[in-house]
């Protein structure tokens, strides 16, 4: 589909980010009743930007405060108010999103 993009690199979608690594390890997050694996949820609205289907894990890495993402086949990230991005195989690392105003650093709440 036109509209439907297979992306290499970096990928953001709302307070996503999804950024290429040479490495992805540690333990493999469980998924969501309904098979789908969450990335982050809505604190407000409780949408999720999320995969739906197989080839693709989620890894959390407490040691070193970061998640990764292993994708084996193009999949789609999935979210009810932006649009679908397709990305490609490969590891990435899913850094903490965090909004700066000058009296205080936030993470960011979707």
């Amino acid at each position: 589909m036109k509209d439907k993009e297979l992306i290499n690199g970096m990928v953001r979608q709302g307070d996503v980010l999804v950024v290429p690594s040479k490495n992805a390890t540690g333990d493999e997050q469980k998924r969501d009743a309904d098979g789908s694996l969450t990335l982050a949820r809505g604190e407000v609205t409780g949408h999720r930007h999320r995969f739906i289907g197989d080839g693709v894990a989620l890894l959390d890495s407490p040691k070193v405060k970061v998640r990764h993402l292993t994708v084996v086949a193009p999949i789609a990230l999935l979210h009810e108010e932006h649009k679908e991005i397709r990305v490609s195989p490969g590891r990435y690392d899913l850094p903490s999103q965090y909004e700066y105003t000058p009296s205080e650093l936030t993470r960011v709440a979707d």
